[in-house]
């Protein structure tokens, strides 16, 4: 392959970086649409998934597809209607990912656990009060949290939140997981067969699982009836297609989950209609490159 390599992203500064990387390479950042004669002739072509779509149908000498994203369940569709079925798809997973959603899964612990809604509330209603949560809370190492799937993503995660003293349960479709160092912060480790039983163990559960044909609905029907002792947190920064919002809503009215904090969901962007702009049990936040 050879040729200018066409590059198609929001994120800042992606080109330049590129450059440094690979000097004797030649990038070009797709700006405007004056440069999209040229992400046409491109062999190669490194973008945001949601920027391609558009331009899918005319990339006729396209031979690589690089993306910036983690998933590549919304591209697919788009490109399985073309006759490019020669062209390389392949996604972007890194400890990169791990650090972002580390941060997300964490900042959102903490701002659960210690009720920092209610205390911005309080301030803006000029209220000195320290009821409930505010000053009864757990700290993390006080936890158990279950975190499904336990690939580079997933497995990052969870370490980060070992780091803080947390118990962790892992879910994934192995059998079982490696005997090495990269797994050993796990407590236990499920599968498809035991996942009821990491249900009932774990305060929190953090989706990290893309969206396949084997975790879509994974989480539907009365299969969340296990958190109801624990009256568990959900946390999702997979996919949206783990849980019909009819079946999420279900477990939040059944006091299966406590509360649900969602960066995904199965339609995006939400309309102005949707149930969880109403929610007060339901918090979310749509990170940036997903």
């Amino acid at each position: 392959m050879t040729g200018v390599i066409s590059v198609l992203t929001k994120i800042p500064n992606l080109g330049k970086e590129l450059v440094k990387l690979a000097p004797n390479l030649v990038f070009k950042d797709i700006t405007t649409e004056n440069d999209y004669n040229q992400l046409s002739k491109s062999e190669i072509i490194i973008a945001d998934f949601d920027l391609l779509i558009p331009h899918v149908q005319s990339l006729k000498e396209t031979k690589w597809v690089q993306g910036t994203w983690a998933g590549v369940d919304k591209f697919i569709p788009h490109f399985n209607e073309t006759n490019f079925h020669s062209t390389i798809v392949s996604r972007f997973s890194s400890k990169h990912f791990g650090r972002l959603m580390s941060e997300y899964v964490i900042s959102n612990i903490i701002n659960h656990e210690r009720n920092f809604f209610q205390v911005y509330e309080n301030k803006k209603q000029k209220l000195w009060t320290q009821n409930g949560m505010i000053s009864d809370y757990r700290s993390i190492d006080q936890l158990t949290i279950g975190v499904l799937g336990v690939g580079v993503i997933g497995n990052y995660v969870s370490r980060v939140l070992h780091s803080f003293g947390a118990t962790i349960w892992g879910f994934g479709r192995r059998n079982e997981l490696p005997n090495s160092e990269e797994y050993d912060h796990y407590h236990q480790y499920c599968t498809y067969k035991t996942l009821p039983h990491l249900l009932k163990q774990c305060d929190y559960i953090i989706n990290v699982l893309p969206s396949t044909d084997e975790t879509i609905g994974l989480l539907n029907g009365n299969i969340l009836a296990d958190c109801a002792g624990k009256k568990t947190v959900f946390i999702n920064v997979g996919r949206g297609s783990i849980i019909s919002e009819k079946d999420l809503i279900l477990a939040l009215k059944n006091n299966w989950l406590s509360a649900v904090i969602l960066d995904v969901f199965l339609q995006e962007p939400l309309s102005k209609q949707s149930i969880h702009y109403s929610s007060c049990i339901c918090s979310f936040q749509s990170q940036r490159y997903r």
